[in-house]
């Protein structure tokens, strides 16, 4: 099993991926796609953290999150598809 610091620089380097892209493009489905980059990051953190302390905590957390993302992102694919963007 690798160590927790791993995962969490991963998720570091993830996160901050996602930080530049949604700071640096103007493109709306770039800087979604980079917020779903930076949610997916907070959600590997979650899971080590849970796993080294032995806990489904965070993965009761990354379940909420993913939900909840998933229910939003459907809203704003349905903004879009009422004003014709997506095809």
């Amino acid at each position: 099993m690798l160590p927790v610091q791993y995962y969490i620089g991963l998720s570091v380097v993830l996160f901050t991926l996602g930080a530049l892209g949604v700071l640096i493009r103007r493109n709306a489905i770039v800087i979604f796609m980079s917020v779903e980059l930076m949610l997916n990051a907070a959600n590997l953190a979650f899971v080590a953290f849970a796993r080294a302390a032995n806990s489904m905590d965070g993965q009761i957390i990354v379940f909420f999150v993913i939900a909840n993302y998933n229910r939003s992102h459907s809203s704003f694919r349905n903004l879009f598809q009422s004003a014709n963007l997506f095809l």
